[in-house]
């Protein structure tokens, strides 16, 4: 997918702020660089200083946030040379976790981290000269079309069923899924074969988009509240059977990699959730540690892990906590689950 014009500029911003701050020269080197489409990076940078340099492959997000950050930084994660995350700004918060992480940036408001020995760098802090907006996603990216995205990507070749089919497993109105397919046509994620049908492409960028934008624009409105048990490994004896609910998050991850110890407990159900709060002595209380949230699609998961969602809903809730051990998980889950599942054809 090409740079953007914007992104390029804002870019170049960056670099400008990065060296007036700084004193330290930072230059572009060339755009879209890279071995294909998963691991291609938005261009490539040159930090000098002194008699040394460097050269960082570049992510750009125009909006960074907590809980977008975990799948900025797996993306980053994906280029075989170093990375570094550009932005608009990065809070003091977000600052501190790509520190720990060991992860470079840069902001426009001159914000940076960069770990190079000898040349180290860390500002945080820096306010943006104006207000940050976040800019409002394409429609396919909203609340309706992400569902409409989830079903695609869990269930192979159904953007060649019919719509009504679609509409149907996705818990959408019919005319949501034709504006979805054709945002997805013109974004280049879809195309039409002539009598062989519709075929999905670029699905491991239409995967990491999904899981970006899901935690601001679907996952806040599914959330029914949050909940605690004085029993904290209640989770390890508790069975869904017959509550029509699944774990998610930390504890559909540990259960499946055996790498995770959960410290927050999620579950989606399909019905309200006073049966299963009473079989396992729930009680409502809104720091707690348990999250329930409504089930957002009609179909079953194919696969054999029953009372867990779909991979790629685990992914994604787990990026979305922009926590490091998280995120270390969901590389797991994707290389053991998702690389097959989104590899083209």
């Amino acid at each position: 997918m090409r740079t953007k014009p914007t992104e390029i500029r804002l870019l170049q911003k960056a670099l400008e702020v990065f060296e007036r701050t700084t004193k330290i020269t930072a230059e572009l080197r060339g755009l879209e660089v890279g071995l294909d489409t998963a691991r291609r990076a938005d261009a490539v940078i040159r930090i000098m200083w002194q008699d040394l340099e460097w050269h960082f492959a570049v992510e750009v997000k125009t909006t960074l946030t907590p809980a977008t950050l975990g799948a900025a930084v797996h993306q980053l994660k994906k280029f075989p040379e170093k990375p570094i995350l550009v932005t608009k700004y990065v809070t003091p918060q977000v600052a501190e976790r790509l520190r720990e992480m060991d992860i470079p940036f840069i902001d426009t408001a001159g914000n940076a981290h960069v770990n190079e020995p000898p040349l180290y760098i860390f500002i945080k802090g820096n306010k943006p000269a104006l207000p940050v907006r976040t800019e409002r996603p394409a429609r396919a990216f909203q609340p309706t079309g992400l569902q409409v995205l989830f079903a695609l990507l869990c269930n192979p070749d159904l953007e060649d069923a019919p719509f009504r089919e679609i509409n149907r497993i996705a818990k959408v109105a019919l005319g949501t899924v034709g504006w979805v397919m054709r945002d997805l046509r013109e974004m280049g994620y879809l195309i039409n074969m002539g009598k062989r049908g519709r075929r999905l492409i670029r699905k491991d960028d239409l995967l990491t988009r999904w899981a970006a934008a899901y935690p601001e624009q679907l996952r806040r409105k599914l959330v029914v509240g949050h909940y605690e048990t004085t029993d904290v490994d209640w989770w390890k004896h508790a069975t869904l059977d017959n509550l029509q609910a699944f774990w998610g998050g930390e504890v559909a991850a540990a259960l499946l990699t055996k790498y995770l110890k959960p410290q927050t407990v999620t579950i989606y159900t399909k019905q309200p959730v006073g049966k299963l709060l009473l079989k396992h002595k729930i009680k409502k209380n809104h720091e707690g540690n348990i999250e329930i949230l409504n089930v957002f699609w009609d179909f079953e998961f194919r696969w054999p892990h029953r009372e867990l969602v779909h991979p790629v809903l685990i992914y994604a809730d787990l990026l979305a906590t922009g926590d490091p051990r998280n995120i270390e998980t969901a590389k797991i889950i994707y290389e053991r689950e998702l690389t097959r599942l989104i590899r083209e054809d």
